[in-house]
């Protein structure tokens, strides 16, 4: 099972006249573009397979944040790309994901989905994490780390009261490489659902 993207030609004369402004965008940017994708618009197939994003929406996306449409295929392209490649790695590399110290797993996974994405409190994150491992302790119910990684991320943006809108559900569990099933189990084992 191989993904791929299908490649999209822009003419690059179109966008900012300096490359250095081209390849140096701004985080601000990098963080609002993939807000808007993580919130508005699934990346994902019903086999939860990532997927080209059509060119209607990178210009929906450039409309509505005011950014150059060159800047944001640049962004979300770069970060889909990425995105498979971080869960292939997952994939191929699975035990890496057991471990004897869980909790400074589970952190560091969290760090690295962060670099990925910046679409959520990182600081608040690493609390959330801390008192998800009490609380799964509690019920002697340890989950798979991606998973324990979109829980908390998944409560880190419910809670956020900044946010009014909120991640879409099959993009975080995603961005985490973590089936719906697994995701819910633990959801209704530690009583998110109430």
């Amino acid at each position: 099972m191989t993904q791929s993207l299908k490649s999209q030609e822009y003419d690059l004369r179109q966008g900012p006249e300096n490359d250095n402004k081209f390849l140096k965008v701004q985080r601000q940017q990098k963080i609002c573009i993939l807000n808007y994708l993580f919130r508005y618009i699934t990346f994902t197939t019903r086999r939860e397979e990532i997927r080209a994003i059509p060119r209607i929406l990178y210009r929906q996306m450039s409309n509505k944040l005011q950014i150059d449409i060159t800047i944001v295929h640049h962004i979300v392209s770069r970060f889909l790309v990425d995105l498979i490649r971080i869960k292939k790695f997952i994939n191929e590399n699975s035990y890496v994901l057991y471990s004897k110290n869980r909790a400074t797993l589970v952190r560091s996974y969290l760090h690295k989905f962060y670099r990925l994405a910046p679409v959520f409190d990182y600081n608040r994150a690493k609390e959330n994490a801390k008192i998800l491992k009490i609380k799964l302790d509690a019920h002697y119910f340890w989950p798979h780390i991606t998973t324990q990684v979109a829980v908390v991320i998944y409560i880190t943006d419910k809670l956020d009261p900044s946010q009014k809108d909120k991640i879409l559900q099959s993009n975080l569990r995603s961005l985490c490489n973590c089936s719906a099933y697994a995701f819910h189990r633990s959801r209704n084992k530690i009583g998110l659902n109430r």
